[in-house]
């Protein structure tokens, strides 16, 4: 005969149902710091400490690795998996799982050395922050502008047409409300980001929020004490720089920085391009509250770069 459940077994139990049927995906899993032979995987989840990517080189995925996760608001948890051992400029497949969800299956193609000589495209675009007269703007920018694009004038296959999203700040529209990045950023970018790593640089509006550094992880190459918001990153024979310029970053020791990461590129042989990512323009016939001397010194230096070094 079967013994009857006691009061508390019987809460604890529902107590489980009810957190196994509450666990969901809040920022699907979106691509950062790619190289030839690494790349990390990012994704948000409303509970659960379990940060897991299975992949292979097809959909039968065969591999696992396990990551981080950190708190992010509430019970609400980060995960940041970084897959290494990766062959150069070849095509991956992967799925995150947390607990009891999972991610679909996406795609992503890591970078080719320079000496490859591959060629690649990249997207840039900025200020996405939600407007209250077009909503859905955003949302419009990524399917039917890039997305669409891709699908009727190349493979369709974003992660093959692809190489990485630019975005110079703008993000949100108020970086310290946290609902604002997955609802009105990273929900609309799901099919983008998932395929193809974003690198954005803060605009006024992120506030220098703490939720701008739990979301992304850039390249830790930047100043001391500085890192993240500014930094460098080669895709191919190709070098783009990220710059902050916001005050009170917006100073010497970023443009000096500059200077050092620019004489080391004029010396990189295998160096043939660079772009700089900044968000406040030097001079602007629409916004000129945002006009930056500190952007100024950046196009001097940028235009003293290329005479000097070709």
């Amino acid at each position: 005969m079967k013994q009857p459940l006691n009061f508390l077994t019987a809460i604890t139990l529902l107590l489980m149902a009810i957190q196994t049927q509450a666990q969901t995906i809040v920022v699907e899993p979106y691509l950062q710091d790619a190289t030839p032979n690494s790349i990390r995987i990012m994704w948000e989840t409303s509970e659960g400490e379990e940060s897991v990517v299975m992949w292979g080189i097809d959909e039968l995925l065969g591999n696992t690795t396990s990551g981080n996760s950190f708190s992010s608001v509430g019970a609400a948890m980060m995960h940041d998996v970084q897959l290494t051992g990766l062959e150069r400029f070849t095509s991956y497949y992967y799925q995150v799982v947390t607990g009891n969800v999972t991610s679909e299956i996406q795609s992503f193609k890591t970078p080719p050395f320079a000496s490859d000589e591959q060629s690649f495209r990249f997207v840039a675009m900025s200020d996405m922050q939600k407007s209250s007269a077009h909503p859905l703007k955003y949302d419009e920018v990524i399917h039917d502008g890039v997305l669409d694009y891709l699908e009727d004038n190349l493979t369709g296959v974003v992660s093959e047409d692809l190489a990485l999203v630019l975005i110079p700040g703008d993000l949100v529209d108020y970086g310290n409300t946290y609902s604002q990045w997955a609802d009105d950023f990273f929900q609309y970018s799901t099919d983008l980001f998932g395929k193809v790593p974003v690198y954005p640089v803060l605009g006024n509006h992120e506030v220098n929020t703490q939720y701008y550094f739990q979301y992304f992880h850039l390249p830790d190459n930047g100043s001391d004490g500085y890192e993240e918001h500014w930094w460098w990153k080669d895709y191919g024979n190709v070098r783009f720089i990220g710059l902050d310029s916001n005050g009170p970053y917006d100073g010497d020791v970023q443009l000096e920085w500059l200077d050092g990461v620019l004489q080391n590129t004029c010396q990189t042989d295998s160096i043939d391009f660079v772009f700089a990512e900044v968000h406040h323009p030097y001079k602007s016939e629409l916004w000129t509250p945002g006009e930056s001397d500190f952007t100024g010194s950046v196009v001097a230096k940028m235009e003293a770069f290329s005479e000097a070094c070709g």
